[in-house]
């Protein structure tokens, strides 16, 4: 429970001050209610270990948390992944239109010589 109280005066903190997206946070909230629903009700995770038959219960939520974990990392990934190809296409456009300016600053500048 102090565990489940601590995470969340951190995203609080983090989304007050911007450091974290609400849409991020928003992700954190069902976590963070399971941690206190596990922690209000321990013998919770008994009657879901009887219902999956696992002899060991507490093991549920390492699972649970390992495997959420891997999906909130493929989320990052495809995040990651869709911001350089971003970031790509904008220095190609950007070095496009460096090239325009430069040539039109030539241009210019050629007919500005020219005419004196």
């Amino acid at each position: 429970m102090i565990l489940g109280m601590i995470i969340i005066l951190i995203l609080v903190i983090l989304a007050r001050k911007s450091k974290i997206h609400t849409s991020h946070f928003i992700w954190w909230a069902p976590l963070l209610l399971l941690i206190f629903m596990f922690a209000f009700f321990p013998t919770l995770i008994d009657r879901l270990g009887e219902l999956f038959t696992v002899s060991y219960p507490p093991i549920i939520i390492i699972i649970a948390g390992l495997g959420l974990l891997l999906i909130k990392v493929l989320i990052n990934d495809i995040y990651i992944t869709k911001n350089e190809l971003r970031y790509k296409k904008l220095a190609q456009k950007t070095a496009l239109l460096e090239k325009t300016i430069n040539e039109q600053a030539e241009i210019i500048q050629s007919r500005t010589n020219s005419q004196n």
